[in-house]
């Protein structure tokens, strides 16, 4: 293949603007370096070759984003064009992106119809981004190699380039499975989705010198031994149905003596690129006959691929013989080494793990859900700013981001009412606001004013905001939040110190309206108030004071001072319907449960430290290492910065409606956050101990630490990971737990804490440790 170069001054010039840093002949060098990486491939046909520049092809001497429309679009002839963008007005100007963030754009640009053959291919080097530190471009090198392999339509791959990238979280197999640690750059792919031309891992991506890119080549330019001098792994990845196919997942090959060089991996679906549905097929070749290969399936982090990639609805696992969905059987680091044999085809169909019955564990979507309806039914979220509502039948509803933003998106009862945010008249100043499913064809919004006259307000994630909505009762007749006034007249209304943010309920009907709660009894340190949850019948509110300290007000009467109350309660976010019920987070103690009405505390434990989760500190380490720890605290220094041991943290998020089922997030910065679950009769546990003695396969790779919202019966729940736009949806209508070796299926909560007391254990028996 013929390769034509750009011309210029330089690749890149020095920060004068005028020296070069690289010059155009360092840079035809790489070039022509970065193809024999790909001619090198010894089972494959491909080689290219520099043999002119553009000028003397198209007469354009330098193409810069001035003229790049005279390339781009336009049949230049037979052969492979790459342009040197040396300001970054290429990528900026004609490509529209960030010369910043973007290292270079390749892609086959003309092929031949009846052949199916590529006949221009095209690619631009971003040379204005360069470091100072590359001074004969040997790191850059790794962007012209994974560029030009994405010009002769080679996709993304990930063996070993993620764990280099993101080690916490990914290893070189399933996740909980113990594997070998890579050693050094050079066994990241080449066609990693990113490149780190900054450092070594550039140039270590600049040369092919895994299996898996030499694979990639030899699939699509093949020589005539390729086929039958190396052997292959098909199959097909199914949900935990055994039926279904799933597309868009990882699958990769290992040799168990060679374990980061000769690795190849394949996309489920990457043949048929989703244009025919859910397609699991794949195939894996290049595998070096006679060498033993572990496969095995994970997600794909990022990138383009032929398929969209998917999350994977299930734990990362080996093939091995004894293939299935139950995850008692089919344990996740169990692999069967396949032995690959020349010219032969090997089979390896792979099962989601996962339970049919019992805890049901389904992602919902890539977005942050804030809340479900107290039927189980529905949910709301948010993503960026647009609201959003999941229903387990219709799926996902968006609301139109033009009209409707979304901040705090709550739910009614019956899901059908729904808080958000809306400028009515258009001057820019949103006000809170309801969506009502019900209110026409394409729902209504209600417009529940402000408490300035739509005269102020300061901008906020989802604009300029003078009212904020975030809660609404069971009926979705009232609702709480925030809105801000203009204490001193000065025209703003944003000041946390002047008072200017306030606590409002709004109500519906005749003599309805927005009107501010009491701040009568707040403390001299109030910075501001605001309302942040209603109980199910309108009686009692909860809120903060200065973002640490909570408030609550009950049948709309004077506030009651929380943290200024007996335990120093600092959040009150979860409260039963009839509100006798409240779920609080203290200071020191472990969670609380209050009763407002008589002002009566209950202690209901906590998780505890060094049993549910290691207790760390930031001087000594996690002393819950041996001769590292003692129950009554260690040291008379450790009591005094607070830092002694006992019940852990709990910040209660919701519960159902009789309080019996509390979820929300214990622990703290240092020694990291779980989710967490209280049952009346059973105690305090973690969700990830719950799902994992359930043998919900799915949930097992993920950390289960931000559980979102409960249903009114406690037997459906939602949540997410802390930091992430992922959602999930639990159903915990039928549990297990386990009574003299036997499983047995009962409802939650009532059915699990009533076996429990009569001496069963909660869970499945295959897992309880």
């Amino acid at each position: 293949i013929p390769v034509y170069t750009d011309g210029g001054g330089a690749f890149t010039y020095d920060f004068d603007g005028v020296t070069p840093f690289i010059t155009i002949e360092r840079a035809n060098e790489i070039t022509q370096f970065a193809f024999d990486q790909w001619n090198a491939v010894e089972t494959s046909t491909f080689e290219a070759q520099v043999v002119g520049t553009i000028e003397s092809v198209t007469g354009i001497a330098d193409v810069t984003g001035a003229n790049a429309h005279e390339i781009y679009g336009v049949e230049n002839g037979y052969g492979f064009f790459v342009n040197y963008d040396t300001d970054g007005s290429i990528v900026e100007d004609f490509f529209g992106a960030s010369k910043e963030t973007l290292l270079g754009v390749a892609f086959p640009e003309w092929y031949d119809e009846i052949n199916g053959e590529i006949t221009e291919a095209t690619a631009v080097i971003n040379g204005w981004n360069v470091y100072a530190t590359d001074t004969d471009g040997s790191r850059v090198a790794g962007v012209f190699t994974h560029e030009f392999g994405h010009a002769i339509n080679l996709s993304h791959s990930e063996v070993n380039g993620d764990i280099f990238s993101n080690s916490l979280y990914r290893h070189a197999g399933p996740r909980r499975c113990e594997t070998p640690d890579p050693d050094a750059y050079e066994q990241i792919e080449t066609m990693f989705p990113f490149v780190s031309h900054g450092t070594d891992l550039g140039k270590a991506m600049s040369t092919v010198n895994l299996t898996d890119d030499k694979v990639a080549i030899s699939n699509i330019y093949p020589t005539p031994e390729y086929a039958a001098s190396f052997g292959s792994i098909t199959g097909v990845v199914t949900i935990k149905d055994g039926k279904t196919p799933y597309s868009g997942i990882n699958v990769i090959a290992r040799n168990v003596n060679d374990w980061f060089y000769d690795a190849v991996s394949a996309q489920s679906g990457d043949q048929t690129q989703g244009k025919v549905g859910p397609d699991g097929r794949f195939t894996i070749n290049g595998l070096t006959p006679g060498e033993e290969y572990v496969i095995y399936i994970n997600g794909i982090s990022g990138g383009g691929y032929p398929t969209t990639p998917t999350r994977l609805l299930s734990e990362g696992e080996y093939w091995n013989e004894a293939e299935s969905n139950d995850p008692a059987t089919d344990a996740s680091c169990d692999a069967t080494p396949i032995v690959a044999e020349a010219g032969v085809t090997k089979t390896a169909d792979i099962v989601f793990n996962g339970y049919l019955d019992g805890v049901q564990y389904t992602p919902i979507v890539a977005a942050y859900l804030t809340d479900m309806a107290k039927n189980g039914k529905s949910s709301a979220g948010i993503l960026g700013s647009t609201a959003f509502k999941w229903d387990e039948n219709k799926n996902i509803t968006v609301l139109n981001p033009d009209v409707i933003k979304g901040s705090f998106v709550r739910m009614n009862r019956n899901g059908q009412v729904m808080t958000v945010q809306a400028d009515f008249d258009g001057d820019g100043l949103q006000q809170a606001a309801l969506f009502d499913w019900q209110g026409s064809k394409n729902g209504r919004l209600v417009n529940l004013g402000d408490l300035n006259g739509g005269t102020c307000g300061p901008d906020g994630p989802a604009g300029r905001n003078s009212s904020m909505a975030i809660d609404v009762d069971a009926a979705g007749h009232t609702v709480v939040g925030f809105a801000y006034i203009d204490v001193d007249g000065d025209g703003a209304c944003n000041s946390q110190f002047k008072g200017e943010i306030r606590p409002f309920i709004w109500t519906q009907g005749k003599h309805g309206g927005m009107r501010m709660l009491s701040d009568e009894g707040a403390p001299a340190f109030n910075k501001y108030l605001r309302a942040d949850v209603i109980s199910g019948n309108g009686e009692v509110i909860l809120g903060q004071n200065g973002g640490s300290a909570a408030v609550a007000w009950v049948n709309e009467g004077p506030l009651v001072d929380l943290y200024g109350g007996p335990h120093k309660v600092r959040e009150a976010l979860a409260v039963s319907y009839d509100g006798t019920r409240v779920a609080l987070s203290t200071y020191k103690e472990g969670p609380l449960l209050w009763n407002p009405f008589e002002d009566e505390y209950t202690d209901i434990g906590s998780l505890e430290w060094c049993t549910d989760l290691p207790f760390v500190d930031f001087r000594f380490g996690n002393l819950c290492q041996p001769n590292r720890f003692c129950p009554e605290g260690c040291t008379d220094d450790f009591i005094a910065n607070d830092l002694r041991v006992g019940p852990v943290s709990v910040l209660p998020l919701d519960m159902n409606d009789e309080g019996t089922v509390i979820v929300g997030r214990a622990g703290n910065f240092f020694s990291g956050v779980v989710g967490a679950m209280y049952v009346e009769g059973m105690g305090w546990m973690t969700l990830k101990d719950f799902f994992y003695r359930q043998g919900v396969a799915e949930a097992f790779d993920f950390p289960m630490d931000n559980p979102i919202s409960i249903s009114a019966a406690g037997d459906k729940l939602v949540g997410g990971l802390t930091g992430a736009a992922f959602s999930w949806h639990a159903d915990l209508t039928q549990v297990y737990v386990c009574r003299n070796g036997r499983d047995i299926a009962t409802s939650f909560p009532q059915g699990a804490v009533q076996h429990v007391q009569k001496g069963a254990e909660l869970g499945r028996c295959a897992f309880i440790d």
